[in-house]
């Protein structure tokens, strides 16, 4: 049960919670190791993964960060090589900024960022990953430049203060503005969520911009039938059950369920989008 980033973050809860589900309802029999393969942004689990074709014991979690790092060619992995395995939900992040900050709405920090380009500085957890192609859309959508780094976990980069602007979903960033750490300026998906229902999105403050990240997984080269079918059976039980329906209302995500071949089919539009960001992101250095 791989991942490419730290136990704490997005992934790693997704994959710690899933497993916990999978065993303790009794859908996978077997004990499920959760394993963090850190580094290149994604690259150095996805090249484990590939170094493992044909291994039906080996499934990765997928998002944003694995699909770029194949588009950036970082990886041995190509899309060709990837066995999908499905989908199971959809976790939309929101736009924080310290609660200190001198910005107060979205259009204060807007405003900023275009009268002193490359003056913002925005974080995101990993070149490519899901808080770059946030940091990316908002560009796009209004000429602005943000100062753009990348840390292991911006959210606390933006609570001490060391960066403008961060990004982070319910579970990564809501204690932190509960406590009045950070103030939560926009949802970056295309409706408010449950979570931050006060909260306006980009497009209804006049940002014509919005992305979300779904979470699913799949395994490497010759991923074996029998194992996609296996898990794509289970991935259906899971979503059903009173365990994972708890962590989807507790953790602010919102189900998604989508089997193997129906998930191949919505990549495609969703990964093109993601290569038009490249392509920004490549004009832009």
């Amino acid at each position: 049960w791989l991942h490419h980033s730290s136990p704490g973050s997005g992934a790693g809860l997704f994959m710690l919670t899933t497993s916990d589900i999978l065993t303790k309802t009794g859908i996978v029999k077997s004990k499920m190791q959760v394993v963090t393969r850190q580094g290149g942004s994604s690259a150095v689990a996805l090249n484990y993964l590939h170094s493992k074709g044909g291994d039906p014991y080996i499934v990765m979690a997928w998002t944003t960060s694995q699909l770029m790092a194949m588009i950036r060619g970082a990886t041995q992995m190509k899309f060709d090589d990837c066995v999908w395995l499905g989908t199971v939900l959809e976790d939309p992040s929101v736009l924080i900024v310290p609660y200190d900050s001198p910005y107060k709405t979205l259009k204060d920090l807007i405003d900023d960022a275009r009268a002193n380009p490359k003056k913002v500085r925005a974080g995101c957890n990993s070149i490519g990953g899901s808080e770059h192609i946030q940091i990316v859309r908002i560009e796009k959508a209004t000429g602005v430049k943000f100062v753009t780094t990348s840390f292991e976990f911006s959210p606390t980069q933006v609570i001490a203060g060391h960066i403008d602007v961060g990004f982070g979903n319910t579970q990564e960033v809501a204690g932190h503005v509960k406590a009045k750490r950070a103030r939560a300026l926009a949802s970056v998906a295309t409706r408010r969520l449950p979570y931050f229902k006060d909260v306006p999105t980009l497009m209804e403050q006049g940002v014509n911009a919005s992305f979300s990240q779904y979470r699913g997984l799949f395994g490497g080269p010759n991923f074996p039938k029998e194992a996609v079918q296996y898990w794509e059976k289970a991935f259906a039980k899971m979503v059903e059950t009173k365990e994972f329906k708890e962590y989807a209302q507790k953790s602010d995500v919102i189900p998604f369920y989508k089997t193997a071949a129906e998930t191949k089919a919505f990549l495609v539009d969703y990964v093109k989008a993601l290569e038009d960001d490249y392509k920004y992101i490549q004009a832009n250095k």
